[in-house]
């Protein structure tokens, strides 16, 4: 919400609105008027605005309340408000916010309001008081004026971030939810996993092991795999973050982690899925909602489906929501056109069936949310008939919350416990003579909590905004394997848990941050957080020792002293393969299988060299921990109304994952113990700097009465130290050997980019979009990791798939046609190559896949008031090419067809 002076087109005048409904409770007498015959309705909505000054209390209502205002800055400028809790009418909380600033509002139509000063009122003669009349429209409370959505907030905000509004993911017409993501500037959607569900963002490039916090309503999905393909076939789509798209209500996207709640652990941001609530579906004026969904498309896009429903609780503070979803792919064709050539096939298809449920709380100060999502994804990878995997994932995501804001500028307290659940049930199809079905389970259980409080402080020296808490989260995972020849074997089944293996891992992190309003036009924040960490654990790795003894064996060509079994039980003896008994003739054993057959005479026999191998075990209990202070510092201008450049410094800190630490055993299959990988007892965390500078540019007005225009750009740099990736390293005890594991990477890994983001909308035609350029530096010497008295070879082994491209560029357009019931929009999007780890002869990162250009077309038609059709074309020109960040070939042109209803 923005809070600006009116007045129509000059650029340096913007204008934002606040629309609130209703007139009790006014700090001056106002008129409660008729429009077109109809009393302006009213709608509640759960507010929570600490006492602080009236301009940033009313940019905090229209988050809350989904509106604007329009407020001349000048009147607003050294007000102070006492702040707003609880469940109320928008004009009510008004209300609240405005009592003691001399202030009043005024309605102007449907939906439509003004604040001004009392001295700009006039007197009616019912008493009342009609302020200076303001143009202001209404927006769409669903969304925002930026690029897909985007509310207004985040153009106010001096921070990356970036919002995916529920509106635009029901039009994008995804396959998959991480494609959701693809579009927006600086972060990748880690496209790589072809029909596995999994969400894995990539942020300014970082990707996958925690770097990235991914969240269902601050739940996070903290677990991790890995898929072997080679030694160093560690895929960068490890992440095993599963989100049913059918429950979104907003995707929000931070890409700078600070000095704040939900950052513990994070090196490079967070993407936080919110689902919906009572209040997205039950309209104004009822008490029950439901919504129905359905999609149908070409290219094996077989079913999307869900029902939602919500209601309140008669008599009781109480409102619940609930729902179901259901989703079939099939197994798609890439595109024709164009000759891009992965090896890997992993597009077989796959189905899910989830469950929402949530039961929301209000009791005037205090709000309560308990949330409740279930997930079940069943789908197959593989590279063809009886090479086949099939995996079933069932995730439990819980989240309780509660805040408490009392009529006291000093607490605004949160308080909010997490649970997920991510278990995996993997069968592997018998592969010929070296393996029969293999059965694989895997569990990662992620628990964890956040409490925080704000206090607001009016000093002499300005207002100072004052945020500070704790969180804390733990994973525990667990691993097994079984066969009919693990279960003989025991020590086979590291080969089939090796990239999930067991351990535990404990972050806890202590914060503070304040913001400081030196003047309306410099805010200066700083913030301090400390990152503490502990893995413990057991972990066994294997060596492989092959030892050579002589054996006699004896042999007589004469008098056949020796029958055929004993020539073949001697063999076995030893460990050693015996010839086929067949080849004994009268109990003589023919001159060629002798090693010297002038050596067996008569009563001397021959002596017989045998291999015996052996895997013995090196168990090792891993019980480490370490910590770090992560300073924050943000300075925000306000030069103009419209113009808010800023400048900010933060470090970071990421612990390594219980795969990265727990790392041991080898490449699946049958035959050993897993002899190719040990975990690393000296890997350390992962610590990053990054500077920012950006600008957000809000303006309305500016060639007609009702347009608008959002922009967003932001120039960074990060510095990371220690960079995980997997390497060769010498394990303890075995001084022979090489093994595979995670190594830190020595000197400095820097990524710098540019992003751009923003949207023009003028009611009957937008244009928006994003873009991003992003360069990536890698160490080029690599001949020592300091690993402590661990060695290493210097080399670097991981797959290509996460080092994004260069430069990506997405246009948006459309236009809203008969009275803007109907919307016809078009996307094009353009990606360089995606790059790989590896570096050529002069340093340079080489490039593993080609650049593309593709088109998508979307559109949707309001049917009624309460059904929505919605149709899309996504890779319009059948373009076959592999993601920007990923590894497999994309789908064809795929046309999808949905409806939205809702009662």
């Amino acid at each position: 919400m923005l809070v600006k002076a009116h007045n129509k087109r000059p650029i340096n005048k913007a204008l934002a609105c606040v629309l609130l409904l209703g007139t009790a409770g006014l700090s001056v007498p106002v008129m409660a008027q008729q429009v077109s015959g109809e009393a302006v309705s009213i709608r509640q909505a759960s507010f929570n605005i600490p006492a602080q000054p009236l301009s940033r209390a009313l940019t905090l209502f229209g988050q809350q309340s989904g509106l604007q205002v329009s407020v001349d800055s000048a009147v607003a400028r050294d007000q102070m408000s006492s702040g707003v809790s609880g469940n109320l009418a928008p004009d009510v909380a008004l209300a609240r916010l405005l009592a003691g600033t001399g202030l009043g509002y005024h309605h102007s139509g449907p939906n439509t309001l003004i604040v001004a000063a009392q001295s700009t009122a006039t007197e009616l003669d019912d008493g009342s008081m009609l302020l200076e009349t303001l143009v202001v429209t209404a927006p769409d409370t669903a969304s925002g004026s930026g690029f897909q959505g985007t509310p207004d907030w985040v153009y106010e905000s001096s921070q990356s971030v970036s919002v995916i509004s529920r509106e635009a993911v029901q039009n994008a017409g995804v396959r998959d939810t991480r494609d959701l993501m693809a579009t927006v500037s600086g972060v990748y959607s880690g496209e790589g996993n072809g029909s596995f569900p999994t969400v894995s963002p990539n942020i300014r490039g970082l990707q996958d092991a925690g770097r990235v916090v991914v969240s269902i309503d601050g739940a996070r999905q903290n677990a991790q795999r890995g898929y072997g393909a080679g030694a160093g076939g560690y895929q960068s789509n490890a992440g095993q973050a599963f989100v049913d798209s059918a429950f979104v209500r907003s995707v929000e996207i931070d890409k700078d982690p600070d000095a704040s709640a939900g950052n513990a652990g994070s090196l490079g941001g967070s993407v936080d899925f919110r689902t919906v609530g009572a209040d997205d579906l039950i309209e104004d004026g009822r008490n029950a909602g439901l919504e129905l969904n359905g999609t149908k498309g070409t290219n094996a896009y077989d079913f999307q489906g869900s029902v939602l429903g919500a209601a309140r609780l008669a008599d009781t503070p109480f409102s619940v929501t609930a729902g179901i979803s259901k989703f079939d792919l099939g197994e798609y064709a890439k595109g024709q056109n164009g000759d891009e050539a992965s090896n890997l096939k992993h597009f077989k298809g796959r189905e899910s069936f989830s469950t929402l449920f949530k039961l929301e709380g209000d009791f005037d100060e205090v709000q309560t949310t308990l949330s409740w999502m279930h997930q079940f994804n069943a789908f197959k990878y593989g590279f063809g008939d009886g090479l086949e995997n099939f995996e079933n994932v069932h995730v439990d995501s819980l989240t309780g919350e509660v805040s408490w804001k009392p009529d006291n500028a000093l607490i605004d307290l949160n308080a909010r416990l997490w649970l997920n659940n991510s278990l995996s049930k993997e069968m592997r199809e018998a592969r010929g003579n070296s393996s029969p079905d293999t059965y694989i389970d895997l569990n990662t259980l992620s628990i964890g909590g956040v409490l925080e409080n704000t206090s607001v402080f009016d000093t002499q020296a300005g207002v100072v905004e004052v945020n500070y808490g704790v969180e804390a989260f733990s994973d525990s995972a667990t691993a097994s394997a079984s066969s009919a020849t693990i279960d003989l074997n025991p020590d086979w089944a590291s080969r089939y848990t090796a990239f999930s293996p067991p351990g535990n891992r404990d972050v806890a992190s202590a914060f503070a941050n304040a913001d400081w309003e030196v003047q309306d036009w410099l805010t200066l924040s700083g913030g301090l957080r400390y990152d503490w960490y502990r893995l413990h654990g057991t972990t066994t790795y294997y060596n492989m020792e092959t030892t050579s003894k002589i054996v006699n064996i004896p042999c007589d060509f004469v008098s056949n002293h020796y029958t055929a079994d004993q020539y073949y039980d001697a063999f076995v003896a030893v460990g050693s393969n015996p010839p086929p008994r067949v080849v004994f003739v009268n109990g003589i054993w023919p001159a060629q299988y002798l090693n010297n057959p002038a050596q067996c005479i008569a009563g001397t026999g021959i002596n017989k060299t045998v291999k015996t191998t052996t895997y013995p075990s090196h168990e090792l209990d891993i019980d480490r921990s370490d910590g770090a202070w992560l300073p924050t510092v943000k300075a925000e201008f306000a030069p103009t109304d419209w113009f808010k450049p800023y400048v900010s410094y933060s470090q970071s800190f990421r612990p390594p994952t219980v795969l990265e630490a727990f790392f041991a055993g080898g490449l699946p299959g049958d035959g050993n113990a897993g002899t190719n990988f040990a975990p690393n007892t000296s890997l350390r965390p992962e610590q990053a700097r990054t500077i920012e500078i950006g600008a957000n540019v809000s303006l309305d007005g500016i060639f007609m009465d009702d347009d608008s225009l959002r922009f967003k750009v932001a120039a960074f740099q990060r510095e990371v130290d220690d960079y995980i990736v997997l390497g060769s390293i010498l394990a303890p005890g075995v001084a022979d050997k090489i093994y595979t594991g995670f190594v830190n990477l020595d000197g400095v890994t820097t990524m710098r980019g540019l992003e751009l983001e923003g949207n023009y909308d003028a009611g009957g035609f937008w244009l928006g979009g994003s873009a991003t350029w992003l360069e990536t530096s890698w160490p080029q010497s690599t001949e020592i990791f300091s690993n402590g008295t661990v060695t290493t070879d210097g080399k670097i082994q991981a797959t290509a798939g996460n080092v994004p491209p260069k430069f990506k560029l997405t246009i948006d357009g459309g236009v809203r046609l008969m009275e803007q019931k109907l919307q016809l929009g078009a996307r094009l999007n353009h990606v360089t190559p995606t790059q790989s780890r590896v570096l050529d002869k002069e340093g340079n990162l080489s490039e593993t896949t080609e650049p593309y250009t593709t088109v998508d077309l979307y559109s949707s038609y309001q049917l009624s008031d309460n059904a929505t059709l919605r149709l899309a074309v996504t890779n319009v020109t059948d373009l076959n090419y592999i993601a920007g960040s990923g590894t497999y070939n994309a789908p064809g042109r795929t046309i999808t067809a949905s409806m939205n209803v809702k009662f």
